[in-house]
């Protein structure tokens, strides 16, 4: 049986490096890739990380321009409540993704990783946040359609896509997942039309 360290290598007749030393190479590429996962990760939570403060610190200075109405009167709350309260939950979330990435990259600096060299491409960037930038999508769709289709309806497809999106392929449940999301949306509704009195779209179908 032939052993590591005198198999000889095929192509040059001489002794493999490789396989005088099989763990070595090995090794080195592990090394080589966490080295880069790092990198790619701190950067990665930088970019992102401000995005999503610049959209939050939009998205609540539009909320601004939203007409209060109280609904029939018997409750402070407004039409301005959730997206303000979501924008703010948003803008906490950014810049605690934000203060991560800095404090990943003076992590890798400190251990002397080479930061410079390591380019983030558009395909690494999707592959690590596509949970995020197809949440924003499913969102932009969201908001567009919410007059026209209706707050139920609405919130009972995206609430199934945000579940489908953000469950591991091998454990998605597609019938849980439309339970939850018929549940969730009618529960809503039902909390803020009947006892908060706060009207939502009803969009074409009336519901």
């Amino acid at each position: 049986m032939r052993t590591a360290g005198n198999l000889d290598d095929p192509e040059n007749g001489k002794k493999s490096s490789f396989w005088r030393c099989p763990g070595e190479p090995v090794r080195v590429l592990c090394e080589f890739k966490s080295i880069r996962r790092k990198v790619l990760t701190y950067r990665t939570n930088i970019v992102a990380g401000s995005s999503l403060s610049i959209f939050s610190v939009l998205y609540l200075y539009f909320s601004f321009d939203i007409v209060p109405f109280l609904g029939l009167g018997a409750t402070p709350l407004d039409a301005t409540f959730i997206p303000r309260f979501w924008g703010i939950c948003l803008l906490a979330l950014s810049l605690s993704l934000l203060l991560r990435g800095f404090r990943g990259r003076r992590i890798a600096i400190k251990e002397g990783m080479d930061i410079s060299t390591e380019k983030l491409t558009l395909r690494d960037f999707y592959n690590r946040n596509y949970e995020v930038i197809l949440t924003f999508v499913g969102l932009g769709v969201y908001t567009a359609l919410l007059g026209y289709v209706g707050f139920t309806i609405m919130s009972i497809l995206f609430i199934f896509f945000l579940s489908v999106l953000l469950t591991p392929p091998g454990k998605r449940n597609y019938r849980t997942a439309a339970i939850i999301a018929i549940v969730s949306s009618v529960v809503i509704d039902f909390l803020f039309v009947r006892l908060l009195s706060v009207l939502l779209p009803r969009g074409i179908l009336g519901f």
